[in-house]
């Protein structure tokens, strides 16, 4: 066994790997790479944030690269590092891009060209080297929203911007949510591994036809509620479920604007058409319904009655994207629990929203977080999960389970 924990069986396993990979040409390196992430990354749609980035020793060389990387519809940053570093400016350029291995492989030939065409650099004891080197290409990091809640205006401003910048590239599906299964801060035992949410619909189902409620709320919440009883004691400790319920009670006014809040100048740069259409986090800022009612999804004769935490609209393609917040110590399994999405379900069916031409459900995990002892508290997003309502297994499973609730 190495120190690594691998046998030598397992290190020449990996090393062959390696080697066999490295001999393959570019575009199929780039096909294996794309094809392992695109299997997490593939529920954002069919274009995808890719950073090629550029090593530069010179100023001038970096500026001329930039401006051509410009015209060719890229977002350019420009990173100036200390004196001492090896390369003293990287350059970053993103572009929203189909994922594929030829265009990737396309543009980063042609970075790689440009770098390899910086004259050399010479130094002061007349040793030369590369002026630029091309470092590659990424996906978008994952993202960790974090909000402050208490403390100094401007540091719990600095912090705000960047979270709501952060909250919204993943809302709108620019990058992922860096998934957190376990409350790190809050829980005993550490952070934990996420799996998923293990269901066989029809056991789940004929459950459900065993525990059918006696008098069904005619609202969503009351469904989801009752989508929780069906597998409360499987999953998660008494102890976790009564912090979390006690949480949400006290959330403070700080917490909701945490949980709604949107950069403004950031939808408008990058997500343009996209509005908040509905706020049902801060009481007294929507001039909208209280509630909205569902005459399809009757219960016992009354319409369901839903409110969702946020919904946004695109003005220009009238899509939409639907999001129920959650605050919880609970640990998340990678695919959330049922009764979230049987509550998103609900909200899917709001008359206006069916009209849509396209619908996106979001269900969001909250934590908290202290960065001291006696350091401000914050919230933090732990989990950002996003689903078609449409699809169909997705839309009949929860169809037969409001059926049972409603009890035809």
């Amino acid at each position: 066994m190495s120190i690594f924990g691998l046998t030598s069986e397992e290190l020449a396993r990996r090393r062959a790997e390696r080697e066999a990979f490295d001999a393959l040409p570019l575009v199929e390196q780039n096909a294996k790479r794309i094809a392992d992430l695109e299997r997490e990354w593939s529920v954002l749609g069919t274009l995808r944030d890719i950073t090629f980035t550029v090593q530069f020793r010179v100023e001038s060389e970096v500026e001329t690269l930039a401006q051509a990387a410009r015209e060719k519809g890229f977002t350019v940053k420009i990173t100036n590092w200390a004196p001492g570093e090896r390369f003293q400016f990287t350059l970053e350029a993103s572009r929203k891009m189909e994922p594929s291995a030829q265009e990737v492989t396309h543009w980063g030939k042609w970075f790689e060209d440009l770098a390899a065409s910086v004259p050399d650099f010479c130094h002061e004891d007349g040793y030369e080297d590369f002026g630029a080197e091309f470092e590659g290409w990424s996906y978008p990091k994952k993202l960790k929203p974090t909000f402050v809640l208490e403390g100094d205006h401007r540091l719990k401003r600095n912090w705000y911007i960047t979270a709501s910048n952060e909250r919204t590239r993943i809302l709108f599906g620019e990058t992922l949510c860096d998934f957190e299964a376990s409350n790190g801060w809050a829980d005993s035992e550490g952070v934990r591994k996420a799996d998923a949410f293990q269901i066989v619909p029809k056991k789940f189902i004929e459950n459900a036809e065993r525990r059918r409620p006696q008098d069904p709320e005619p609202t969503a919440s009351g469904f989801s509620q009752w989508l929780y009883s069906l597998y409360a004691n499987a999953y998660g400790k008494d102890e976790d479920r009564a912090r979390g319920k006690l949480a949400e009670q006290k959330i403070s006014a700080e917490r909701n604007k945490a949980f709604s809040a949107t950069n403004h100048q950031t939808i408008k740069k990058r997500f343009p058409g996209w509005r908040l259409q509905h706020n049902g986090m801060i009481s007294g800022n929507n001039d909208g319904p209280l509630f909205f009612e569902i005459k399809e999804l009757a219960v016992d004769g009354q319409a369901l009655r839903v409110l969702p935490d946020l919904i946004f609209n695109n003005i220009d393609t009238g899509a939409h994207i639907i999001v129920e917040v959650k605050h919880s110590y609970m640990t998340i399994p990678s695919n959330l629990w049922p009764n979230i999405w049987g509550q998103l379900w609900c909200y899917s069916k709001i008359p206006d929203i069916r009209k849509s031409p396209s619908v996106t459900v979001v269900g969001e995990i909250w934590g908290d977080k202290t960065y001291s002892r006696h350091g401000p508290r914050a919230v933090y997003l732990r989990a950002s999960v996003r689903r078609d309502p449409r699809v169909a297994a997705f839309d009949q499973f929860f169809q037969t389970l409001f059926n049972i609730y409603r009890g035809i």
